[in-house]
């Protein structure tokens, strides 16, 4: 039996940016219950064609098809009407609203003069709920939602428009094992109900799992269509050898003196936690979300405050609450949102030299061509080819990763925390994120490293610290130190401190 046909089909899309072309007359073609994977490096084009499907932008020539009939570029409203809906690796929940009214969010049911039909919203917002198998209280502030209900309730919010395609960016980019299992069983179901779905991540094992088909750009163009991509294949065509590069050299890397020492830390999801940190040393921090392992990082870096306990940082006393004193004693923080840590309207120059500006200042007066040499060499440490005076907002999510781990080169901590460092890189600028963290331990730093990704973890830490319900639950290091056995810990296999799985 012939192969239904595509019911959405792109055409010759291309999308220029003055001189630079973003995208260079992609084709794709989507069919109905199908799971189409779409994989490249960053700045590929993935996040333009995107954009071009749901009419946030308008392309410079090609054409979006639905049924056979063109689609009006360039206006959301339409891609909507058509049954186009994303979902952004970005939160897009109003925090203080309910669960009933962020489902419903921008397509509520109105009266005359506006008045909002409650009993309506009410009834359309639990079966947009009961189609994603999500039980919530419809009256529930959705900011105290954990992350994985949130990321659910929005796939529930692009089902109340009546969805025929939803589009999935990096969707489990920061969530952990558990919950990235249980937004994938959603992805298939959505598949089973005859949905279309255009899946978006560098989690090229994601990709092989769950995709029927899969298209690779590269470089504005597509230059793959395949049917049940092998995580294999996938690599060769986004960057040959990058494997082997990820590969952790061998090296006989000697720990330094004690940088970091918290003892008996206790907050408000902290319970008595005690560990240390070498410099030279990266110490990986494992755990599902609320377990204490993100806690760990706020609470050191001053984010959150502390009730009870100390932290030291070479030999200086941090104080509860107190980021400004954190950062002057050696703390950096990469935080695992890169929203969080960039000044979107600022150019790439000024979001790598903020933290140490003063260094180039004389009575209160910026020497602006020493800092436009020092960030110069320091963008070429991390690779990053990019303007200087570009806006970061007008990087890719990996560009933008390598504009942080410049800042913080350039900053010179004694501390540096990663939070999911390589959250949504690609699989050629990962390893290039890894290089640079192991160069800076090999000149004595100091890491704590979040990360949900268990080989990330096995592969950059020297030992890993499993944690459950706030408290230390246990530590890999040596022979045991391997993803299985680290993801088997993150997923609560690991019971007492100590013991291995």
């Amino acid at each position: 039996m012939a192969a239904e046909a595509a019911w959405l089909e792109v055409q010759g899309l291309t999308k220029r940016y003055g001189g630079v072309l973003a995208l260079d007359g992609a084709t794709l073609g989507l069919r109905r219950g199908r799971i189409h994977g779409l994989v490249g490096a960053n700045g590929a084009g993935k996040s333009t064609l995107v954009k071009c499907l749901t009419g946030m932008i308008r392309p410079t020539s090609g054409a979006i098809l639905v049924d056979g009939h063109a689609l009006r570029p360039g206006r959301p409203v339409r891609s909507l009407r058509a049954g186009i809906a994303s979902v952004p690796q970005e939160l897009t929940v109003a925090p203080t609203l309910t669960v009933a009214d962020n489902v419903m969010l921008g397509h509520e049911p109105r009266v005359l003069r506006g008045v909002v039909r409650s009993g309506e919203l009410r009834r359309s917002a639990l079966r947009a709920l009961k189609a994603v198998s999500l039980e919530l209280p419809l009256e529930a502030p959705v900011g105290r939602l954990p992350l994985i209900e949130q990321r659910l309730l929005m796939v529930a919010r692009a089902l109340a428009r009546d969805a025929r395609l939803v589009i999935f960016d990096e969707p489990t980019a920061t969530l952990a094992p558990h919950e990235a299992e249980q937004l994938l069983q959603l992805v298939r179901s959505l598949a089973e109900r005859g949905v279309s779905v255009l899946y978006v991540s560098h989690h090229l094992r994601e990709i092989e799992e769950v995709c029927d088909s899969v298209t690779v750009l590269r470089d504005g163009q597509v230059v793959a269509d395949l049917e049940r991509a092998t995580h294999a294949a996938l690599v060769e065509l986004l960057a040959p050898g990058a494997v082997a590069r990820d590969a952790p050299a061998e090296e006989d890397r000697t720990r330094g003196v004690m940088a970091l020492d918290v003892r008996s830390l206790t907050g408000d999801r902290l319970r008595d936690v005690s560990l240390g940190v070498a410099a030279g040393e990266i110490v990986g921090l494992a755990g599902l979300a609320g377990s204490g392992a993100r806690e760990l990082l706020l609470t050191v870096c001053g984010a959150a405050p502390f009730t009870s306990g100390s932290i030291t940082l070479g030999g200086r006393r941090l104080r509860s609450g107190d980021p400004v004193r954190a950062v002057a004693c050696g703390v950096g923080f990469l935080p695992g949102d890169r929203a969080l840590g960039t000044f979107p309207s600022h150019t790439v120059r000024h979001n790598v030299a903020l933290p140490w500006l003063e260094r180039f200042s004389t009575l209160g007066f910026l020497a602006p061509g020493r800092e436009k040499t020092a960030v110069a060499a320091l963008l070429d440490r991390v690779a990053l080819r990019a303007s200087p005076e570009a806006p970061i907002a007008s990087l890719s999510g990996g560009n933008q990763q390598k504009a942080l781990v410049a800042r913080w080169i350039g900053s010179e901590p004694r501390l540096l925390l990663l939070d999911d460092p390589t959250a949504g890189v690609d699989v050629a600028t990962r390893p290039e994120i890894h290089s640079q963290i192991r160069a800076l331990t090999g000149a004595g730093l100091a890491v704590l490293l979040l990360s949900t990704d268990a080989e990330e973890l096995a592969d950059l830490s020297d030992r890993v610290v499993v944690f459950a319900r706030g408290s230390v639950a246990g530590e890999l290091a040596g022979a045991q130190l391997t993803p299985a056995r680290v993801l088997a810990a993150m997923t609560g296999a690991m019971r007492s401190p100590g013991r291995g799985t």
